[in-house]
Formats: structure tokens, sequence, C-alpha cells
């Protein structure tokens, strides 16, 4: 921790455990921790030898303690067979989802927000730390704003830099932080002005230090309760503005994170700003929305469990370690099921994109979010 209160993560630990073990099994290293992250444990094909009946030999679990972890389902001999003759095993690594939660901690924060008791800044806290614990596949981290109504070289507007950084197990760092919000002792005290487009840019700072990968999903979840009211000296356009085009630089190809906005007021659709800062860079999420507006604590928890859901939707993405010699022939199955290609993502089966990435969708999705292991066979051998 540092002497500003800020809590430091480096999130790639909460990978370092998961991802030494892909890479220690693909060596043909065996290791004896367990992988933290669902997905296959990788046998190299190279490594395999043909049992009595000519197909490949079961995972030996002395081997590789960490096929303890799954369900005895998702350990399976695969042996040949008249459809898949020669059957080559292809290793799986999975996707990783990481999401920013940027919230406003402005003087309007205090006002009441769906009761005479229950400030806009409880409400949010209680919410966020809900979302929190009934999700805790996602990678969280927080950035604050305004830091201080004091901001460093004479500027009258600020946000600090994050002061989670993304990774497991964040709630008690994060809770810790959100107690700064009222101005608590020893904690900067917040101005009026809401820096919004500052904080995007954080945001997208901190991503940017890690490295954007293909097998990270992140997100932008941007909490405030009203239009942004300073940019600092990054612009001469207006806040808003600036706020949109942090927004859209978030979701460039090359770094591909998506904003979600949620108004912690009513009034806030009085005006379209934070409608055009949820949709700079919005996809297509099942035609979900981006941008919510909070009208009690009920619909709040909700919608950030809603948001949470579609952002979870990427731990069913997987990364093949090499791609199958013919898609058509590959056979997947996921808690002991066969599971159909379906190039729509809407019938409950797999698809493929890029030669290296495997998508489930519907019911499917649901067996691996509950732990169950994807397995894929290439039998195009």
């Amino acid at each position: 921790m540092k002497a500003d209160g800020t809590t430091r993560v480096d999130r790639r630990k909460g990978q370092s455990l998961a991802n030494s073990s892909w890479l220690l099994v693909l060596a043909g290293i065996s290791c004896t921790y367990p992988v933290e992250l669902p997905g296959a444990v990788a046998v190299e094909d190279a490594g395999s030898s043909p049992d009595e009946t000519g197909g490949i030999r079961s995972v030996d679990a002395s081997a590789d303690a960490s096929i303890d972890q799954f369900s005895s389902s998702d350990r399976r001999r695969f042996t040949g067979s008249d459809d898949c003759p020669n059957p080559h095993y292809i290793p799986l690594v999975p996707n990783t989802v990481e999401m920013i939660i940027a919230l406003d901690r402005s003087t309007s924060m205090q006002q009441h927000a769906f009761d005479s008791t229950t400030t806009r800044w409880e409400a949010a806290q209680q919410a966020i730390l809900t979302a929190i614990q009934n999700h805790p596949s996602i990678q969280f981290g927080l950035e604050l704003f305004p830091w201080s109504s004091d901001c460093s070289n004479g500027a009258a507007c600020c946000a600090g830099q994050v002061s989670v950084s993304p990774a497991p197990n964040q709630s008690t760092s994060i809770a810790t932080q959100m107690a700064c919000g009222s101005g608590d002792a020893g904690c900067p005290i917040a101005g009026d002005d809401s820096p919004s487009p500052l904080a995007l840019r954080q945001c997208r700072d901190s991503f940017a230090r890690e490295g954007f990968q293909a097998r990270l999903s992140q997100f932008v979840l941007l909490m405030t309760d009203q239009d942004p009211t300073c940019a600092g000296d990054v612009s001469p356009d207006s806040p808003c503005t600036v706020a949109i085009n942090e927004a859209s630089k978030l979701g460039a190809r090359d770094v591909s994170v998506q904003t979600f906005v949620v108004a912690l007021n009513s009034d806030a659709q009085s005006t379209d700003c934070l409608t055009k800062i949820a949709s700079a860079n919005a996809v297509s999420f099942n035609d979900s929305s981006q941008f919510f507006v909070a009208t009690d604590q009920t619909v709040l928890g909700q919608q950030l469990d809603t948001i949470m859901t579609l952002a979870e939707a990427n731990l069913c993405r997987f990364f093949l370690v090499r791609p199958p010699n013919n898609p058509d022939q590959m056979n997947v199955t996921v808690n002991g099921r066969g599971v159909a290609p379906d190039s729509s993502g809407q019938q409950g089966g797999w698809s493929l994109s890029d030669s290296s990435t495997l998508a489930f969708s519907g019911s499917s999705c649901s067996d691996v979010m509950a732990g169950h292991t994807p397995t894929v066979v290439d039998c195009s051998y």
C-alpha cells in the first residue's frame, strides 16, 4: 500500500499460477499445483502414446495433480472409433475477464439516491460489493474520481490513477478504497467536479501498462450521477466530447476495451451525453444496451448483475494451442455430452474464429461456467 492509501496489485499475479501450470504441462513437465481458471489440462500430442485399442492413453492423474480439480465426467479416455479412428487432443487455454469500476466520488454523490436515508455513494458501494461477491470469476479493479479537490501542479480538475488493479479476490482492497468516498480521515477530499473523461483515460493507461492480450477480455464500468463537468487541459473540446473520445479510444481495434455506463441519477437522462459515452465503443451484447439508469436499489443490483453476466460470457471463449487440421472434423464435448458446431452463436453450440478461438453459447456456455472443462479432439488424422 502506498503512502496515499492506494493499493497497487499486478494483475498478472492472479494469472501466473494458472498460466504457469499450462506452460509447464505443455512443455511436458509435471506440476503439483492446481489450475485456477476453468480449462482443459494440456497434454502434448507428441507425448501421448497409443493404447491397446489404437487410441490415446488417458491422462494419468499422478502425473499432474491439477487434474484432480476436474469432475470425473471431464476426465475422459479417448479411443479410436469409426468416426474418429485416430483422435488427437487439442489443448485449450482459458480466457480471462477483467473489469475496472470507475466510480464518481464528487460531492453530488453524497445526495440522497432512492430514499431519504441512503446516499448515491452508499447505494453504489453496496451494489458494487454485492456484484463482486456474486461474480468471483471476474477480476475487478477500481478507479475513483476525482481523487482530490486540490490537484497537483495547480490543476483544477484531476483523476487519480487506478487505485486497485484488476486481479482475483479484490473485494477487500476495493471496499477499503471506497471507504474514502465521503472524505474520511486520512482520505483525500473530493471536489465538486466530475472528471469522468480523465477517469476513462486512467483506465486505458492501466490496461495499457500490462499490454493488451488476445486472451484477455477487458471492460470499464463507469458509474456516475452526472455528465462530465471537466476534462483538465487535455482538449479544448467540451468535457462530454472528450469523454466520448476517450471511450472510443478504449474500444479501438488494438485495445478493444468495452465500456458500460450506469447513471445513479434519473436526471442524467435529460441529456444524451452518458448514452453517447456508452455507445462510443459499443458491440453487440445480445442486443443489450451498454447504458443503464438506476431507479432504485433493487434495479441497480439487477443492472450490475446484467453487466457482469454479459462480461462473464467471455469466459466461454478458449484459445486452441494449435488449430485443427479440419474444423469440420472436430469432436467437442462439455460435461460428458457432444456439442454441435453453431456458427450463429445462438443455438448452444460452439463456433471457431481465427482458427484458434473456440466460443461456446447457450447451454454449453452455462456448462462451462459451472466448471465443466471442454474437450476438443481433432479427428482429421
